[in-house]
C-alpha cells in the first residue's frame, strides 16, 4: 500500500521510518498489518515516531477504525502530526505521550541522539540530553476514551515494554489483542529488568510467539530472542 509521509532528511537512513519512505524494503511485520486489520478494528501505536505504522493502519482500520497513536518526544510527535494530517486520518488520536505502568513525568533520553532510540531508560552517561515528558497507561487512557476493546498493540518503546503490558492490566483481563513488540536487550537492561519480562507477560495469559518472514508468513518462536516478535493470543 503506498502512504505519502513527510520524513526529516536526518532519518532517511534510520530506522524503519526511511526504508518505508524510500521504499527499498518493507518492514515484513507491515505485511502482515496488512493482513491482520480490517475496517472497524482498533490499533495502539507505543512509540510512533513519524507514524509509519500509524498512518498505514489508519488506512486498514478505515473510518470505521480507531487507531491510539503515542509519541512523547518533541521533534518526532511534530512529525507524527504531520503525517495524520498529511493523510486526512480523522480515525487517528494522538496523544504526546509515553506508555508505561503509571501516569505522571518522566525524564525521555536523547540516547545516541537518533529519535528511534530514545528512551525512558537512561544510558547513564552525564552528558546525555533529555526532554520531561508525561507518561500515561493503556488502561486510563481507554476509560477516558470509553473504548472497551483493542485488536493489536505494537510497541516501539526502546526497553519499556513491560511496563506498557502493566498498564494494560485491565485490558488483557478482558480480551487478548495482537502484540507486536522489540526484544532489545540493550534497551532493557537500562531500566534493570529482565529481557524476557514482556514474554513472560504474555506468556502467563496463553500467547504463543512467531517472528515474521520477509515474505510475512510467520515462523514459531520457543524462547525470546533479540528482535521483534508478534505474540498472538492461542485459540
Amino acid at each position: 500500500m503506498e502512504v505519502p509521509l513527510f520524513l526529516p532528511a536526518k532519518f532517511k537512513q534510520a530506522g524503519s521510518t526511511g526504508i518505508f519512505v524510500l521504499r527499498e524494503d518493507y518492514e515484513p511485520e507491515l505485511y502482515y498489518l496488512e493482513r491482520s486489520l480490517a475496517p472497524g478494528s482498533v490499533f495502539i501505536d507505543a512509540g510512533a515516531n513519524t507514524g509509519i505504522y500509524t498512518v498505514l493502519a489508519a488506512k486498514l482500520v478505515g473510518d470505521a477504525g480507531k487507531v491510539l497513536s503515542f509519541e512523547p518526544g518533541e521533534e518526532s510527535y511534530k512529525n507524527l502530526d504531520r503525517n495524520v494530517k498529511l493523510n486526512n486520518l480523522s480515525q487517528v488520536k494522538l496523544f504526546k505521550s509515553a506508555l508505561s505502568d503509571t501516569e505522571g513525568t518522566a525524564k525521555f533520553y536523547h540516547i545516541d541522539n537518533a529519535p528511534n532510540s530514545y528512551s525512558l531508560g537512561g544510558d547513564g552517561s552525564e552528558n546525555t540530553t533529555y526532554e520531561e515528558v508525561t507518561t500515561t497507561t493503556i488502561d486510563s487512557v481507554l476509560s477516558r476514551e470509553g473504548i472497551d476493546r483493542v485488536d493489536f498493540i505494537k510497541m516501539d518503546v526502546e526497553g519499556a515494554e513491560e511496563y506498557v503490558l502493566q498498564g494494560a492490566k485491565d485490558l488483557f483481563g478482558r480480551m487478548r489483542p495482537q502484540v507486536l513488540f522489540e526484544i532489545n536487550e540493550k534497551a532493557i537492561d537500562r531500566f534493570q529488568l529482565s529481557d524476557s519480562g514482556a514474554w513472560n507477560f504474555l506468556k502467563n495469559l496463553g500467547y504463543e510467539f512467531f517472528t515474521v518472514k520477509d515474505t510475512g508468513e510467520l515462523q514459531s518462536v520457543a524462547a525470546p530472542q533479540e528482535g521483534n516478535i508478534l505474540a498472538i493470543p492461542k485459540a
